[in-house]
């Protein structure tokens, strides 16, 4: 490369560095496609993934193949099962306690429920990084017949879960939980199938990784910057919930 031809691309780089962010991130515009399989919804794969290769495909041991078929044709009202206050707007989360990015997301829109914003959040345990996200998962869900599912999920989120038993009291003393209710929680059939049934609606809307969020009516795959999601919020408010409606 002669030395102008050298100078002249280190000028361009260095204009393209020296961008102001927001004009950056206006360049990169979101890339929906439609969801014939969920209508009324679109998607959009963008940001970082863990475990975004689906290694199993076509291998579901028959309890993920029964909470497949259990599935009901509307899935909406599995996505969002809570109540939506007026003029919020509601916001899905499927993560796995192992994985890095998850932590970070799921952190972030809490901060940002709890700033007031006009958003509604659920959290859906997803557990696809091994037995220990399975574990984990089944911790969480048993935990949240004594305490609210989404504190015990944030908190899980956010420390380093002793694995066994140690683990299991670590939360009952943090949430003030009964251990043994909890211990035999655990283990019960009810939490098998509410594991399967999570696993199966995670595929249903063909999230392979975590993280995966549906914001509104958009399914996301993968871990947004904070500027980009603070932008799909916003197109999604734009829009408006119109609730689970066919």
């Amino acid at each position: 490369m002669r030395r102008r031809d050298a100078l002249i691309l280190g000028g361009a780089v260095a204009v393209a560095l020296a961008l102001p962010p927001i004009l950056r991130r206006r360049s990169a515009a979101f890339d929906f496609t439609d969801m014939p399989s969920l209508p009324g919804f679109r998607r959009l794969e963008r940001g970082a993934l863990s475990g975004g290769v689906d290694l199993f495909a076509g291998l579901q041991t028959p309890e993920e193949e029964a909470a497949g078929a259990r599935l009901p044709e509307a899935l909406c009202p599995l996505i969002f099962p809570q109540r939506v206050a007026p003029g919020h707007l509601p916001v899905a989360v499927f993560s796995d306690y192992f994985c890095p990015y998850c932590a970070v997301l799921d952190r972030r829109l809490a901060e940002i429920e709890a700033s007031g914003a006009a958003i509604s959040l659920v959290f859906h345990e997803l557990p696809l990084l091994g037995e220990r996200s399975v574990q984990a998962a089944r911790l969480a869900l048993a935990a949240a017949a004594q305490a609210d599912h989404k504190e015990v999920h944030l908190a899980m989120m956010q420390s380093v879960l002793r694995p066994g038993p140690a683990g299991l009291r670590d939360v009952a003393a943090r949430h003030g939980l009964d251990p043994v209710q909890l211990a035999r929680d655990v283990a019960s059939a009810e939490i098998d199938e509410r594991v399967n049934d999570a696993l199966a609606l995670g595929r249903a809307l063909g999230i392979p990784g975590t993280p995966g969020l549906v914001v509104g009516r958009t399914v996301v795959v993968g871990a947004l910057p904070e500027e980009d999601l603070a932008r799909l919020i916003e197109l999604e408010q734009a829009r408006g919930w119109p609730g689970c409606t066919p």
